[in-house]
């Protein structure tokens, strides 16, 4: 790359990317936060697993419902004006939530909130398949997965100091003004970019379904989806009673282990996509970096099984550090279907990864619901054991399907790109 050529793209990084990983970066701070905020929740609004479980996995519902617009709306208006738009939905769904009294009135917030987040990954990862070319693409998208890194980090132990000085509805008032802030930063500083757009939404529903019926997105879909979920439910959430009712934590002390948890999950972003690159231009496909990086993760995370938290730092790790192999999912398929599908096919795929992150999230919360409380909001050990032994179940069947190779493209035209 010449000087002019890195003087550009890093320009194209400021303008383009940094705006709408932004946007990411808050949409894990609101997705994460809860791991942080559950114990308030559960003592100001006496809920049980089960109605904590809803309460957050709804964020994962509207956003899953939402990607299927959201991919139409990116291809035909691109990711400047969709994600603006979006950051403000998301502001409104936090101001309810913050101010919400009833249990339903705060489900219904944080619903609005998860349709306003949906377009934050997907918008990013559009920007990058415009603007930049294809072999930076992995490395492209570890940064903005390492933006969405440092949102959660953000809702982990700074989180809770501020709530040393706030309440949990002053810190979520709080980061409905960043939103606002947000969307005026969007409108302001990322260009239009001029790749046309469809003009029939009859083309672009033919298209999405074009996508469902391709053999390598059923062959990524099921194993991202549960490695990706699995992150969403226990750093989002399930953490933080695990660490409580199991080891005895107090929150301070959950805040510093999600602390932890989310700084390898921000490296795992940047270095899975670094490694990715590397081992790419060597001849190594970005599926069998995939494969190896989920079967690590699923060995590492076998600690869940004990009765005990005593290799904590062993699954943090694991669900971390991995946690990017997920992300890879998006390049390979972007390289498979052509550049003008890029926003139906990145909001298909996220699709599976928000009806994961639900179901996953709400089944843990019915499993352990099935075991009597040891006291008030406290569930034993082996409530746990059984809901995260169910977790890596699924992760397990998803990467034994993963291991059928796909066959050849047969819907993607003669634009799309060999298997990565």
């Amino acid at each position: 790359m010449t000087v002019t050529s890195e003087r550009i793209a890093g320009g194209l990084v400021l303008r383009v990317l940094l705006p709408l990983a932004a946007g990411f970066f808050l949409s894990s701070f609101f997705r994460s936060l809860n791991a942080v905020l559950s114990p308030y929740l559960i003592a100001d609004l006496d809920l049980s697993a089960r109605s904590l479980g809803l309460l957050t996995a709804v964020y994962f519902f509207t956003s899953a419902v939402f990607q299927a617009p959201l991919g139409l709306l990116m291809d035909r208006y691109g990711p400047r004006r969709v994600q603006s738009t979006l950051l403000a939905v998301a502001a409104v769904g936090t101001v309810m939530f913050a101010l919400g009294h009833d249990t339903w009135v705060l489900v219904a917030g944080r619903a609005i909130m998860g349709i306003g987040a949906a377009g934050a990954l997907m918008t990013s990862f559009q920007a990058v398949v415009l603007w930049f070319p294809r072999s930076r693409w992995p490395v492209l998208n570890g940064w903005v997965m390492a933006a969405g890194g440092l949102g959660a980090l953000t809702a982990s132990l700074p989180a809770a100091l501020l709530l040393h000085v706030t309440t949990w509805r002053g810190l979520l008032l709080i980061a409905a003004a960043v939103s606002v802030g947000l969307c005026v930063a969007v409108l302001a500083i990322v260009p239009e970019h001029e790749e046309s757009r469809p003009h029939g939404i009859g083309e672009q529903l033919r298209s999405l379904g074009r996508i469902y019926r391709d053999r390598l997105f059923w062959r990524l879909a099921p194993v991202a989806m549960t490695i990706s979920a699995s992150n969403l439910a226990f750093s989002g959430l399930w953490s933080g009673p695990w660490l409580k009712d199991v080891g005895g934590f107090g929150p301070d002390g959950i805040a510093v282990s999600l602390l932890f948890l989310t700084t390898f999950t921000t490296a795992g972003y940047v270095g899975t996509g670094a490694i990715a690159s590397w081992l790419g231009r060597r001849g190594v496909r970005l599926t069998w970096v995939i494969g190896s990086a989920i079967l690590a993760s699923m060995l590492l995370q076998l600690p869940l099984l004990l009765p005990s938290t005593a290799g904590r730092w062993v699954v943090m790790f694991a669900i971390g550090a991995f946690n990017g192999a997920s992300a890879l999912s998006y390049p390979v398929l972007n390289a498979h279907f052509p550049a003008s599908l890029s926003g139906r096919v990145s909001t298909a795929l996220n699709f599976c990864f928000f009806v994961g992150g639900f179901l996953i999230q709400y089944a843990i919360g019915v499993i352990i619901s099935l075991f009597p409380q040891t006291a008030p909001g406290t569930y034993p050990a082996s409530a746990y054991q059984t809901a995260f032994g169910a977790m890596i179940l699924i992760e397990f069947l998803s990467w034994l399907w993963f291991l059928i190779p796909a066959q050849p493209p047969i819907s993607a035209g003669p634009a799309a790109a060999p298997e990565t």
